[in-house]
C-alpha cells in the first residue's frame, strides 16, 4: 500500500505491486484496513475532522479550511520500494494537490535485461470540492468573471455558502474590497460570499465579477467552500501586469572636477497630462564609475533570451566579474558584508513561475528600493560559489548549442548563423589576448576543439560565399571577419578565400578611400592596418577620426556620424567602443581624448544595461581594458541637492549613490538635482523618472516598418472554416476560437527581429510548443509564454509579411488585448508598435 501524507491535501491510495520475470501487475493485497489504517489513508485529513474526511463541525469558519495550493502538474519523487514475503511491492510518495487524474508510469527490469512497463491511472477527488477556472495573468482594468466549478460527490444533496477572497501576493493582505467584492448583499455577482445549492452526485458553478484596480503587481485568488460537513478551498498566485507603457525619461549627469552643475529632467517639470501615473524617481550616481559596469553586468546573466550570444555573455559576465573583483580587493568585500544580510521573503519569491512572468513582462517590478536593497542582491549574484558554478555551467550550454558543422545557431532549431558564430569567435579571441594564461581558470579543455570547429565553419563561410574579385572588400561584413581571425591568425592560419581577401585588402589599402569605410570599418580597419605593418594607413583613418569628432563638456567625446540605426553594425554604444579600442592601442598617450570617449559610453548607459546583451558585453569589456584604471576604490566627495534636499550615501560601497522615491504623487521638485564636486575625478550618472502613460499617448517611430494586427474569430460554415471579424454585431463568446493576423511592412531588409505580441487575460494560446517555423517564405522562431507569444526572425527581408495563430476564448469579461510590439534584437530603441485595445468576452 502507499499514500501520499500531505495536510489538507487529497491522499492517493495505489495498489499493490508484485513484480516477477515476465512483466508487472497491479494488485489488490486483499487485506481489510484496520481503522488506524482507514485513517491514514482516508482522501482528507486536516485539523478539525475525526478522519473521515469531513468537519466535525457544521459552522466552520472560513478561516479554519484547508485551502490546497500546491497544484503541480508532475509529482516526482524518489522511490523507496519495500517488498514482503509474497514479493508485493509497496512505495509512498506526496500527491499534489490538484483533483485531477494522474497517469503512472513504471518501469522494471531484471538483472539479465529482461524488462517491461506499464501504464496506470489514479485519480485524485474529494467528495467536495471546488475547481475554479483561473487566468494565466490579469491586467490593470480588465473585468473578469471568475467562475468555480462545485462538484457533489455524495449521495445526499448539499447546501452551503463558497467565498472569493483575493490577497496581496507580496503580504497576504486581504484586498478583495479593491476588486469590487464586498461582504454586503447589495449587487448581485459583486458578492464576496455566495450560497449554492447541489443535488446528489450533482455540480454546478458559481461566478464572481471582479476589476482590476490599479498597482497592484501579484495576487492570490482563493476560492473556498463549505456545506455542512463537507468543505474544500483551492488558491493560485496570479500577475497583474500593467495595461499602459512604462516609460523611462532620463537626463544624464556629468560632473568635472570643481565645477558645480544644476540638472533638470524638462518632461516632469512640465508634465500636464491628466493620465500620468507616477511610479519612481530615481537619481544615480557614481564617483567611482566602475559602479556603473557592475551594475549593469547583471542585465547580462538575466537576460532571459536562450540565444547562443547571450548565452555566451552570461559567461562573459562570470568572467569579468571575477577579474574586477582580483583588481579590487575592497569591492568584494562590500559584497560579503551585504551577503550576510538576506533578502525580502515573500509570495512573489516564493511563485518561481509567477516571479518568471513578471520579469518577462515587468521587469521593473522586482528593481531594488533603495541602495541596500541593490547591493544585497548583487551581493547573491556575485557570491564566489555562485560565480564558480556559473562559469562552469553556462560554458556547458554554450557548448550544446555548437553544431556540427561548427556554427553556432542563433536560436535552438535554425541552422548555423554566420554572424552569431563570428560574435562569439571574436569575443573568444578578445578574452584569451585579455586575459593570456589566466584564461585557463575559466575555460576547460575542450575549448581549442571548440574554436577549430568554428573557425572551419566561419572559414568554410567565406569560401562558399564572398567572391573576392567581385564583392567590396571595404564592406563590414568583409573587415569585420578578418578583425575576427586577427585574433586566432597565428594559431589557425588564413586559407582559400579568407587568405586572398587579407591580400586583396593589403593591396588596396593605400589607395582607398575614406569614403570607402562605414563608421564601423573606420575602427576596424585602422587596427587591421597596424597588425598588417601598414602604419601610415592607420595613422590616416585615426587621424580623420579624430577630426571629425565632437568633445561635449556634458558628455565627453563622440561622433556625430555614428548614428543607430537596423543592424549590429549600426549600434552606437557598440561602434563607440571600437573606436575606444581602436585609439587605446594605436594611439595610447592620448589620455584625455581616450577618457572623454569612456565617459560618453558611460553616458548613455540606460537604467540597468547598454541596451542589449551584446551592446553591455562590448561596452564593459572595452572600459575595462582602455585608458586609465577604473578599478580602484577610492572615496571622492561630493554634494548632491535633489528636491531641495542634500542626499547622503547610505551604503559602504564607495563611489556610489542611489535613490529612489516610489510614489503615485508626481513631484515637480524632483526634476531638478544640483551636484557639486570639489575634489579630483568625474561624478557621472544619471537622473530617471519612471511613470505609465497611455498608449495611445506615446509616440512611435514607424520610418521603417509598420505593424497592424486584427482578431477574426473562426465559424464553422458548409464550406468549413471561415474567418469572421470581430465587430459589436459579431461578439465573443467562451469557447470560441479566435485567429490572431498581424500584418507587417517594412521597406528595407532587417536582421534578428523580436516580435511580442500581447494576448487579452481571457485567452489561451491553442499552439503551447516552441519550435522554428517557415511560412510565407520566412523562417522564425515562435514562443508562447503566459502572457504573450513571441517570434524571432533572424533575417526579414524587404516586403510585407502575414502571421497567423490561434487562442480560445476561455473566461468571459472585458479585459485589455495589449500591444504588438516589434524591436531590432541588438537595437532596441529602434522599435514600433500598435495601440492596446479592449476585447468583450460574453457567457456562452
Amino acid at each position: 500500500m502507499a499514500a501520499a501524507k500531505n495536510e489538507g491535501s487529497p491522499r492517493m491510495r495505489l495498489e499493490s505491486v508484485r513484480v516477477n520475470d515476465a512483466a508487472i501487475d497491479i494488485l489488490n493485497s486483499g487485506r481489510q484496513l484496520t481503522q488506524q489504517e482507514k485513517k491514514e489513508y482516508t482522501d482528507v485529513v486536516y485539523e478539525g475532522t475525526n478522519g473521515d474526511g469531513v468537519l466535525d463541525k457544521d459552522d466552520e469558519p472560513f478561516e479554519k479550511i484547508a485551502v490546497r495550493q500546491n497544484l503541480n502538474e508532475t509529482a516526482f519523487f524518489y522511490p523507496d520500494l519495500k517488498t514482503d514475503s509474497e514479493g508485493n511491492v509497496s512505495f509512498e510518495f506526496t500527491s499534489p494537490e490538484a483533483l485531477t487524474k494522474w497517469k503512472l508510469m513504471f518501469l522494471a527490469h531484471t538483472k539479465d535485461a529482461r524488462a517491461a512497463t506499464l501504464e496506470k491511472e489514479v485519480v485524485t477527488q474529494k467528495e467536495f470540492s471546488v475547481t475554479p477556472n483561473y487566468p494565466r495573468f490579469l491586467r490593470e482594468g480588465d473585468e473578469l468573471n471568475l467562475q468555480s466549478k462545485l462538484s457533489n460527490l455524495t449521495s445526499k444533496k448539499l447546501n452551503g455558502s463558497a467565498q472569493l477572497q483575493i490577497l496581496d501576493a507580496l503580504t497576504n493582505e486581504d484586498i478583495s474590497e479593491k476588486f469590487g467584492l464586498s461582504t454586503l448583499t447589495a449587487v448581485s455577482g459583486y458578492n464576496k460570499e455566495q450560497a449554492f445549492s447541489l443535488d446528489e452526485n450533482g455540480n454546478s458553478a458559481l461566478t464572481w465579477k471582479i476589476k482590476v484596480p490599479d498597482n497592484v503587481s501579484s495576487i492570490i485568488l482563493k476560492v473556498i467552500a463549505k456545506a455542512g460537513q463537507y468543505s474544500d478551498g483551492e488558491q493560485k498566485a496570479v500577475a497583474v501586469l500593467p495595461n499602459r507603457m512604462l516609460v523611462t525619461d532620463a537626463v544624464p549627469v556629468f560632473v568635472k572636477e570643481g565645477e558645480t552643475k544644476t540638472f533638470e529632467l524638462e518632461n516632469l517639470k512640465n508634465a500636464n497630462s491628466t493620465t500620468i501615473s507616477n511610479v519612481s524617481n530615481t537619481l544615480e550616481l557614481t564617483t567611482n564609475p566602475i559602479w556603473e559596469i557592475m551594475f549593469a553586468l547583471p542585465s547580462l546573466k538575466n537576460d532571459q533570451n536562450n540565444s547562443a550570444d547571450v548565452i555566451f555573455n552570461k559567461w562573459f559576465a562570470d568572467v569579468l566579474a571575477s577579474e574586477i573583483f582580483k583588481a579590487n580587493p575592497k569591492m568584494k568585500t562590500v559584497f560579503e558584508e551585504y551577503q550576510n544580510k538576506g533578502l525580502l521573503n515573500s509570495n512573489l519569491e516564493k511563485n518561481q513561475e509567477l516571479k518568471q512572468l513578471l520579469l518577462d513582462e515587468t521587469p521593473w517590478i522586482l528593481e531594488s528600493k533603495n541602495e541596500g536593497e541593490q547591493m544585497q542582491k548583487l551581493a547573491l549574484l556575485f557570491d564566489a560559489n555562485t560565480m564558480k558554478n556559473s562559469l562552469s555551467q553556462d560554458w556547458d550550454d554554450l557548448k550544446k548549442l555548437q553544431n556540427p558543422d561548427g556554427g553556432f545557431s542563433w536560436y535552438q532549431g535554425y541552422p548555423s548563423s554566420y554572424s552569431t558564430s563570428l560574435y562569439i569567435l571574436k569575443n573568444l579571441g578578445k578574452i584569451n589576448s585579455w586575459l593570456k594564461d589566466n584564461v585557463k581558470e575559466y575555460q576547460n579543455s575542450e575549448q581549442k576543439e571548440l574554436v577549430k570547429k568554428l573557425i572551419g565553419y566561419v572559414d568554410s563561410e567565406i569560401d562558399k560565399y564572398y567572391d573576392v574579385k567581385k564583392e567590396n572588400i571595404w564592406t563590414n561584413w568583409s573587415l569585420d571577419y578578418l578583425d575576427t581571425r586577427n585574433y586566432w591568425e597565428k594559431e589557425y592560419p588564413l586559407k582559400g578565400k579568407g587568405a586572398s581577401l587579407k591580400s586583396l585588402v593589403k593591396q588596396k589599402s593605400k589607395t582607398a578611400k575614406l569614403t570607402d569605410f562605414t563608421f564601423f570599418g573606420l575602427h576596424r580597419a585602422a587596427l587591421l592596418m597596424s597588425d598588417y605593418g601598414l602604419k601610415e594607413v592607420s595613422d590616416k583613418l585615426l587621424n580623420y577620426l579624430k577630426e571629425t569628432s565632437v568633445d561635449s563638456k556634458t558628455q565627453g567625446v563622440y561622433w556625430k556620424q555614428n548614428l543607430d540605426d537596423w543592424g549590429w553594425f549600426s549600434s552606437k554604444v557598440v561602434n563607440q567602443a571600437g573606436a575606444l579600442e581602436a585609439f587605446n592601442k594605436l594611439k595610447p598617450n592620448d589620455q584625455k581624448f581616450i577618457e572623454d570617449m569612456k565617459i560618453w559610453l558611460i553616458t548613455q548607459k540606460e537604467v540597468n544595461s547598454w541596451g542589449s546583451s551584446r551592446g553591455t558585453s562590448e561596452v564593459i569589456f572595452t572600459i575595462l581594458n582602455s585608458g586609465k584604471s577604473w578599478t580602484s576604490a577610492e572615496s571622492d566627495k561630493v554634494t548632491i541637492i535633489w528636491g531641495g534636499k542634500e542626499l547622503q550615501p547610505q551604503t559602504q560601497a564607495t563611489g556610489y549613490v542611489k535613490s529612489t522615491v516610489k510614489t503615485d504623487v508626481l513631484d515637480k521638485n524632483l526634476a531638478t538635482v544640483t551636484v557639486t564636486k570639489p575634489g579630483a575625478g568625474i561624478v557621472q550618472g544619471g537622473l530617471f523618472w519612471q511613470y505609465y502613460e497611455d498608449l495611445d499617448k506615446i509616440k512611435s517611430s514607424e520610418n521603417y516598418i509598420s505593424v497592424t494586427k486584427e482578431l477574426y474569430k473562426k465559424i464553422k460554415t458548409v464550406n468549413g472554416e471561415e474567418l469572421q471579424k470581430i465587430t459589436p454585431e459579431t461578439p465573443l463568446k467562451v469557447g470560441d476560437k479566435v485567429t490572431v493576423r498581424m500584418i507587417l511592412n517594412t521597406d528595407r531588409p532587417m536582421e534578428f527581429i523580436h516580435i511580442k505580441d500581447m494576448r487579452a487575460a481571457g485567452f489561451e494560446p491553442m499552439d503551447v510548443l516552441s519550435g522554428y517555423q517557415w511560412k510565407n517564405n520566412l523562417g522564425y522562431y515562435q514562443s508562447t509564454k503566459d502572457a504573450s507569444t513571441n517570434f524571432y526572425i533572424q533575417y526579414m527581408p524587404k516586403g510585407k509579411y502575414v502571421f497567423e495563430y490561434d487562442y480560445v476564448a476561455n473566461a468571459s469579461g472585458k479585459f485589455s488585448n495589449g500591444i504588438t510590439t516589434i524591436q531590432n534584437y541588438y537595437a532596441p530603441q529602434m522599435n514600433v508598435h500598435t495601440k492596446g485595445t479592449n476585447v468583450m468576452i460574453s457567457e456562452q
